[in-house]
This record gives C-alpha cells, sequence and structure tokens, in this order.
C-alpha cells in the first residue's frame, strides 16, 4: 500500500492559472512533499515552478493517458490533484485503474464529472432545484435580448459571447452548432470556491466577487460571505455528488437573485484568493486525501488585486 506521509503530488495542466494558484497555496502552507506539474507546452510557468515536470502531448491525442501513466510512475506519484478542465474527464475515467495502482485521484466520479462539464445537461439536471439563468438550444423558444451564447462543453470564457439582437444571435449560431442560448444576467458575478469530502459531503464554500477578469480568470475580487449564496453551493455540491475541490459560477439576475452559470469541478483559477482568505483547498485537499482529520478555519472578507511574476529560464528554455 502506497504511503502517504510525505506525497507527491501531480498537478496536470500546468499551463492554467488554477496549477499555480495550487502550487502557491501548497507552498504557503509548508507542503512537505514533492510537486509535479504537466502539460502540453513546455513553455507553461507552473511546469517550471514544481519540483518536478514533463511535457506530455495534448488531452486528444490517442497516447496521452499512456504518456502521464509513464511520468506517474516515473516520478512515484500518489496523488493527483484536478486543476486543468481539459484533462480531467480522462483521469477520472481511469480513477480506478490509477487507485489500483496506489494513486489517489481527489476529484469528482466520471458521471459527476460528465454532468458538470455538459452544460446542458448540467442545466436540465439542476434547472428544477437551483436558481438558474433560462436555457435553451432552440432559437426559436422565446428569446429574450440581449442574451449569452456559449458552446455547451466550454473551457473559461471561450466561445462565450453577449447577443444584442436576433441578427447578432443568427451570427453566432450560424458559424457554430454546439451553442446555447441563456438568460442575460447583468449583475454581479461570482467565482465560489467549493470543498467536499472523497465520500461527498460538502465542507466549505467561499464565494469572491469577480471585480475583474482577463479570459475568463479572476485578477481583482473580493472575498465575501454570503449565506445565501454559500448554502446554496453546498447544497449543490451535495445534489451533484462533487468530491475533493470545485469551483462554481453564479451571477446575479436584474431581480438581484445570484444563479448558478456553471460548475467547473476542479481547482479554480481564482482559488488563491480563498487561500490569502484563510481557506488553503489545495492543502485541504491534500490533508483529506491522506486521511488526515481536517478542520475548515473561518474565512476573512478581503480584496485581492493579481500581478504577472517572471520566471527566467537558461537558454532556449524548452527542449
Amino acid at each position: 500500500m502506497t504511503e502517504f506521509h510525505t506525497p507527491t503530488v501531480l498537478l496536470p495542466g500546468g499551463g492554467g492559472a488554477a496549477a499555480v494558484c495550487a502550487l502557491k497555496s501548497l507552498r504557503m502552507a509548508g507542503f512537505q512533499g514533492r510537486i509535479i506539474s504537466t502539460d502540453a507546452d513546455p513553455l507553461s510557468a507552473g511546469l517550471h515552478l514544481a519540483d518536478g515536470h514533463a511535457t506530455l502531448p495534448r488531452v486528444t491525442e490517442p497516447d496521452f493517458f499512456d504518456r502521464a501513466l509513464e511520468v506517474i510512475k516515473q516520478e512515484k506519484v500518489t496523488l493527483i490533484l484536478p486543476t486543468s478542465g481539459f484533462d480531467i474527464l480522462v483521469y477520472s475515467r481511469k480513477k480506478s485503474h490509477l487507485e489500483n495502482l496506489g494513486v489517489k485521484v481527489i476529484m469528482s466520479d466520471y458521471p459527476t464529472i460528465e454532468n458538470c462539464i455538459d452544460k446542458w445537461q448540467f442545466y436540465q439536471i439542476a434547472r428544477d432545484s437551483f436558481p438558474m439563468p433560462r436555457t435553451t438550444l432552440d432559437r426559436d423558444n422565446r428569446v429574450c435580448f440581449p442574451c449569452f451564447v456559449k458552446p455547451i462543453r466550454g473551457k473559461g470564457s471561450r466561445g462565450a459571447v453577449r447577443c444584442g439582437d436576433a441578427s447578432e444571435l443568427e451570427h453566432h449560431l450560424a458559424h457554430r452548432s454546439d451553442l446555447l442560448i441563456q438568460e442575460y444576467l447583468p449583475g454581479e458575478e461570482f467565482s465560489i470556491d467549493v470543498l467536499s469530502d472523497l465520500k461527498g459531503q460538502p465542507l466549505v464554500a467561499v464565494p469572491r466577487v469577480r471585480l475583474a477578469t482577463k479570459d475568463g480568470i479572476s485578477f481583482k475580487g473580493r472575498i465575501v460571505a454570503d449565506l445565501e449564496i454559500q448554502n446554496h453551493c453546498m447544497q449543490l455540491a451535495h445534489f451533484l455528488k462533487l468530491k475533493g475541490p470545485s469551483c462554481m459560477q453564479m451571477k446575479r439576475g436584474e431581480d438581484g437573485r445570484a444563479k448558478f452559470v456553471e460548475v467547473n469541478p476542479r481547482m479554480g483559477g481564482g482559488s488563491i484568493f480563498t487561500t490569502l482568505a484563510g481557506i488553503n483547498i489545495a492543502s485541504l485537499s491534500i490533508a483529506i486525501a491522506c486521511g488526515q482529520a481536517v478542520t475548515i478555519p473561518p474565512f476573512h472578507e478581503i480584496t485581492v488585486l493579481r500581478y504577472y511574476e517572471e520566471i527566467t529560464l537558461n537558454g532556449k528554455g524548452a527542449k
């Protein structure tokens, strides 16, 4: 049986903000194990911040998992923490195989992840039990303007567009067949970092107002104690049977009511905000996976501003 006293954790998607947030959070917690990061781009920042790293094929390539497994065995990885929206389906599908090798995967089961990644499926499952924006696949189904269109299966804000009238909507629908049409919500936007144990019991939800974003990632945000939002997120996490870390998106409509836009069953790209507020999702996830009893501390209402940091590599920097 693999020992987890000084675990080696794999952070996939080293080029994403979530992987860097997780890495920084583990460092801040004094994590004593090794951190391995992987990505398809050898110049991803997260690779060069970790204790070890590897460049893998893109997740769409047929040899992705075999190559990932080579790295897992070579680096003696014992834990996998989900940070990338691209490969989470692969790792969750291979969960049993990995756990037979002594590798614990700190993420939801495959059906739950599929229910979250497919935004139309998520809407159909949750709409009768939770506040959701009106959503349809049918352009003739009483669409009100402005509206919002986005891919049924997408990552971050890629392909998401506000449509002011029917001609704009028709233009976008003519170029893509995988879009859903959603009620436009003009109010405050929230990202909520949620942590559940590996039995699916939600432990904490920390909301933050997205004050400013770039490419779908918060770079200015304010942690807020909003009990209504926290309770909704804890209930949704239980309803979906989420395990480990997840990041939920909510936005207020014209009536001021916060509605669920999507759920990402992985670490969020702004989870460092939550770490700085007193809830270290990455560190708590590792502790839970190692069988340790965890106590969830209170969090602080703070405002966080992010900025760039530079990494210098010798020579060309990548092979």
